[in-house]
């Protein structure tokens, strides 16, 4: 059985965990792994809105990942304290990774889309 409220504490955990790794670095993180930490999470999210939502249209869960990514890239980077080029760094490589999964989740096979977002017209 699939617990909505479960799965979606469990990504607000994972943003957490990448909140704390953004604090504990000052600043100072890699952006590649930035990337990749936001792509992981979107790909969280969109199992997550493919199971929990399954009467939404697939493109309206997908923007709905990308948006609420953005926000909580926001909120990392004024939680974080970055500011000026360091600040857009960080936001615009966290967008990178959330629509880098966003696409993947577009153009992936119908056995991928099946078994990833829970539908088969994903």
């Amino acid at each position: 059985m699939y617990s909505c409220m479960a799965a979606a504490a469990g990504f607000l955990g994972a943003w957490a965990l990448v909140l704390v790794w953004h604090v504990q670095a000052g600043g100072h993180f890699a952006l590649p792994a930035n990337v990749l930490a936001y792509a992981m999470l979107a790909a969280y999210a969109l199992a997550l809105a493919g199971r929990c939502m399954p009467a939404w249209h697939p493109a309206l869960r997908r923007v709905s990942v990308l948006i609420v990514g953005a926000v909580l890239a926001g909120i990392d980077v004024g939680i974080t304290g970055l500011q000026g080029e360091d600040a857009q760094k960080g936001f615009f490589a966290a967008l990178l990774g959330i629509a880098l999964a966003v696409l993947v989740a577009r153009h992936a096979s119908a056995r991928l889309r099946r078994r990833w977002l829970g539908s088969e017209n994903a």
